[in-house]
């Protein structure tokens, strides 16, 4: 686990957690300012003979009181003397012990069932929160005990604020006139508390974790502005799917969810700095492997899910075969290995990239990009333009990463989409006198009729790109059994894509996905079209490379079988009969493998699934797409043609024959394996697992994007060691349901850079460097090449059809 830097300045003798030297007197009203501190209440505590006479006369006991935080501490002639924080009444220690509790009892008994209110608030309202997630006592315990403590921890890690922000006269202030003296205001008492709260809360994620099957694990490595790698690994699971006695006492299915009755439940288990260390695929696994120990996760590791650079497919060979193999734990056996899920919006990103690329290769496409990114550059950093264009409520071209290939269709997009308007607003620009502006940005708005065109038969046919990505960043659609049916819509796409380029004309669709747009405007030639057409072919081919993947891992079908809303249905509608069978016997075998690895304990249980109405229902594009024209999957397929006697795979055929539970979401899915736990045990704990795998490492990217708004190389306000524990510390405290509402991060202006918008005529550019790190792609671009100038088209029975 990372460790706290403290700087050796914090060093300093500290009696008791008592306010600053210069705290007001108490009767002061809190509409006066701060007085200076007087001088017969301090007392040196560099003086050594002093110390030595404080030592022989206290007792310890006013430390020791419960009643402490409704005082003020300070040393008068030698002697700790208590300060009442409401009446301003002193108590001398050596006194009477009881003078603290008396006085607050007697006096103050409204203000002591207040704060008792407030002590139990922050408790009693994730214990009504945290019914999936449980609490460790030792962490109810610290949360009770030291309430304080815990704000002060929350608003730290919430704005990743320095550490000697507890020193601020400020905070001080707050601390004695709102937190009564409860704060933390040492930063040596905040770097121990935050290591007790982080280890207090990995332990509350390693016992809830013991309640679980099957974990899918994501993971990725980040190099920050400032050099620094960090390694991130997060873990999705399923809540409390083996503790049955909750799960019968239950009324529903929100144990099964997060703490927010979401279907989502992914936590931040580690944000390791590698040092110097190379991303190798070996100190990647050592690392990976001393965090599954960490948390008692080798034997439950059935899926990691991160993109397909280079360093991860060899992180992954040296996890099965160095370790994994040999040590056979329980989740290898049940899949058969750990799987590797290639990251769907990587996958997706590289295709794109194919598409860019190749387009980039024709004149017209490459000056018109060139054109739209400058032009976009232009917007961001010119803060005249910049103001104009927001006074006159144009829309700014997005500016991002050229590795994120994705965002060239969307520059295109909204270009074309306020094409008229940004004539419009340069034709006022130019009557308003300032040339200079006209000037700059004129060359790269002008645009010929056909190259509008071209670009709006790009933007056209990129749509399904832009659906599908949104798709994998979506919680409800980032999960294994969501996966496939989306990847397989992308394959018809592509084929689609194919007729087009070879003359055909693709008919309207009433229903589900309408590929039709591929035809092309009138206005288009056939050629000019095949431009677009033909770099979305090269594109297939990236496809295809990962759509093996796939296809080798029974683990992605098993998935869409084990959703109960979805099952062999689904799967019919996604291919042709010739693969449907094909996939149904890998799925077969793999569910026989699985039951057997088991030990399959059948449940007698015939609890009735969830009332959902099977009428109606209204889909989503891809879950309506079907290549067949009429026959219906129960017309088509039976359940028993691909069935054995097997004793094992009784739990699998019943399960089988059930008709397909109504509803579209995957809480739905859940709440029909919660009814039906009791009758398939040994599925229910599989399926719930799958409903829990990642599809895409989005997670991971939004982890990376907060550090990366706090790591910069213009920020020092925190060590790299005590950046990891924060991010590790607000995941917990986020996940757990500590912030209320969810947290935020303000930090920096909108965009990233402070902007003279009020100044028209300031017309300062700042640029960024246009070199860019291209993203690592472990498939041969140039035999993907190789291939498509030797094969016209992929029909084999494993392709999307």
């Amino acid at each position: 686990m990372p460790s706290l830097e403290s700087s050796s300045d914090d060093e300093v003798t500290i009696v008791e957690q008592t306010m600053p030297l210069n705290t007001p007197l108490a009767h002061c009203s809190s509409s006066e300012p701060l007085t200076p501190p007087n001088e017969n209440v301090i007392a040196s505590t560099s003086n050594a003979n002093q110390s030595e006479q404080q030592k022989k006369i206290t007792s310890g006991w006013m430390g020791r009181s419960s009643f402490k935080s409704h005082f003020q501490f300070f040393f008068k002639h030698g002697r700790k003397v208590a300060r009442c924080n409401y009446c301003g009444k002193t108590y001398k220690e050596g006194e009477s012990t009881g003078n603290l509790s008396k006085h607050i009892t007697a006096v103050h008994r409204s203000v002591l069932k207040e704060k008792k209110v407030l002590k139990m608030q922050t408790l009693d309202t994730m214990s009504k929160s945290s019914k999936s997630l449980h609490l460790t006592e030792a962490l109810i315990r610290e949360c009770n005990k030291h309430p304080g403590t815990l704000e002060s921890l929350l608003l730290i890690t919430e704005g990743f604020l320095p550490f000697n922000f507890v020193r601020l006269s400020t905070w001080s202030h707050l601390n004695r006139k709102y937190g009564g003296n409860t704060f933390i205001q040492s930063r040596t008492t905040l770097t121990k508390k935050i290591q007790h709260f982080r280890d207090c809360l990995n332990d509350t994620l390693r016992q809830n974790l013991k309640d679980t099957t099957l974990v899918n694990v994501q993971l990725d490595i980040w190099t920050a502005g400032n050099s620094q790698s960090f390694l991130a690994i997060m873990v999705s699971f399923a809540p409390n799917i083996l503790n049955k006695e909750l799960l019968e006492a239950s009324n529903g299915s929100r144990l099964l969810l997060n703490i927010h009755g979401e279907a989502s439940n992914t936590h931040l288990l580690d944000f390791v700095s590698l040092g110097d260390k190379k991303h190798t695929g070996k100190n990647m696994c050592d690392t990976f492997m001393s965090v599954m120990e960490e948390y008692d996760l080798v034997d439950k590791l059935g899926t990691i899910t991160m993109d397909n650079a280079s360093n991860n497919g060899n992180f992954h060979v040296n996890l099965i075969y160095d370790h994994f193999n040999g040590l056979r734990p329980r989740g290898h056996r049940l899949v058969g290995k750990v799987r590797f899920i290639r990251c769907a919006s990587h996958v997706l990103n590289l295709q794109f990239q194919r598409i860019i690329k190749s387009l980039s290769r024709n004149s017209l496409f490459s000056n018109a990009f060139k054109k739209i990114r400058k032009l976009a550059k232009i917007m961001r950093y010119s803060t005249a333009i910049n103001s104009s264009l927001k006074k006159n409520n144009l829309p700014l071209i997005p500016y991002e990463s050229p590795t994120r290939w994705l965002f060239t269709w969307k520059q295109v997009k909204i270009f074309l989409e306020n094409y008229k308007a940004y004539k419009n607003w340069l034709g006022l620009v130019q009557e308003r006198g300032q040339d200079h502006l006209v000037t700059r940005i004129q060359d790269h708005i002008s645009f010929d009729s056909k190259t509008i065109n071209m670009l709006a038969y790009f933007v056209e046919c990129g749509k399904i790109f832009d659906y599908v990505n949104k798709k994998f960043q979506d919680e409800e659609y980032n999960n294994l059994p969501q996966g496939v049916p989306l990847y397989y819509l992308l394959g018809h796409f592509y084929k689609s894509c194919l007729n087009v380029s070879t003359g055909k004309e693709i008919p309207k669709s009433k229903k589900g996905m309408d590929f039709s747009f591929l035809n092309g405007p009138d206005t288009l030639s056939f050629d000019e079209k095949n431009i677009v057409l033909e770099a979305i072919n090269v594109a297939y081919l990236c496809y295809q490379n990962y759509l093996s993947h796939i296809q080798a891992n029974p683990l992605y079908y098993a998935a869409v079988m084990l959703d109960p809303t979805a099952k062999h249905e689904q799967l019919y509608r996604m291919m042709e009969i010739d693969e449907f069978n094909l996939r149904m016997n890998q799925v077969n075998n793999f569910i026989r493998m699985y039951l057997n690895e088991e030990g399959v304990e059948l449940g007698n249980g015939q609890q009735a699934s969830p009332e959902l109405s099977t009428i109606g229902r209204e889909e989503d594009y891809y879950r309506c797409f079907n290549v067949h024209e009429q026959p219906q999957p129960t017309e088509t397929y039976s359940t028993a043609s691909v069935c054995d006697v097997n004793e094992n795979l009784e739990e699998w055929h019943r399960y089988q024959s059930e008709p397909v539970a109504s509803g579209l979401s995957r809480i739905d899915a859940i709440k029909w394996w919660h009814a039906n736990r009791c009758k398939y045990p040994s599925l229910f704990k599989l399926a719930m697992s799958l409903l829990y795998t990642k599809v895409s490492s989005c997670d991971v990217e939004r982890c990376f994007s907060l550090a990366g708004r706090v790591v910069r190389k213009d920020r020092a306000r925190l060590h790299y060691k005590n950046v990891q524990t924060l991010m590790l510390l607000r995941d917990r405290f986020l996940k757990f349901g500590f912030y209320k509402p969810s947290p935020i991060l303000v930090l920096d202006s909108e965009n990233e850079t402070d902007l003279d918008l009020d100044n028209e005529n300031n017309d300062i550019d700042c640029y960024l460097s246009d070199s860019s790190e291209e993203m690592h792609d472990s498939q041969d671009d140039s035999a993907a090449t190789a291939r498509l100038t030797s094969q016209e088209g992929i029909n084999t029975p494993g392709s999307a059809m």
